[in-house]
């Protein structure tokens, strides 16, 4: 059930991409890759994430996720800056929520081509507990390094605006598990796969 709600979510994304009016894409200028100045994007996505160790559940949850950033210029076509976001999961009385925030840097390969590599730096805190927690329980927790690697595609509007997609994948590795601040589980891995459409000032 897991996987067809996160399927769903993917492909919804997918369907919002796939009706951009296909004339506005193609009539989008080339235009020369910034260099200069400051932006800022916001976006959404579809997202999965898993636990990795030896008492965790094998399967993918998927729930929504939202992610802000704003940086500036490293060179053309690279863009570099922080970012910060969240992730949920609702599975009856259960909740789980996911944080990120870091560094990230997007890189095209070609001048003028909307395609980017994506690449990244920072933290993933994991935390879950019941949606009526006795006040005393703080639930699970973990918080670890990640590292984020991806791909996109631009599609200008015009000269200051852009909207896209992305596939990401977060991976954080060497943990600690925590249930109600006791370490139960150490070496666990914490993975997240984002299928987002976004919007960028640029």
């Amino acid at each position: 059930m897991r996987s067809c709600r996160l399927g769903l979510l993917a492909a919804c994304v997918a369907v919002g991409i796939s009706v951009l009016p296909w004339s506005a894409r193609a009539q989008s200028p080339e235009r020369a890759p910034r260099s200069s100045g400051f932006w800022w994007s916001v976006s959404a996505a579809a997202a999965g994430a898993r636990l990795t160790c030896d008492i965790c559940e094998r399967t993918r949850d998927g729930g929504p996720a939202v992610e802000a950033a704003i940086g500036g210029y490293a060179g053309a076509g690279v863009r570099v800056g922080v970012e910060g976001g969240g992730w949920t999961f609702k599975d009856e009385d259960f909740r789980e929520k996911i944080y990120t925030a870091g560094v990230v840097a997007e890189v095209h390969p070609r001048p003028g081509s909307g395609f980017h590599f994506i690449g990244g730096l920072g933290w993933s805190g994991y935390r879950a507990n019941d949606i009526d927690p006795d006040p005393e329980d703080t639930g699970f927790s973990y918080d670890a390094i990640r590292l984020r690697v991806g791909l996109g595609w631009d599609f200008p509007m015009n000269a200051s605006w852009t909207v896209g997609n992305r596939v990401t994948v977060d991976a954080s590795s060497l943990g600690t598990l925590h249930d109600e601040g006791a370490p139960i589980a150490n070496s666990v891995g914490l993975s997240v796969v984002r299928f987002a459409v976004y919007l960028r000032y640029r």
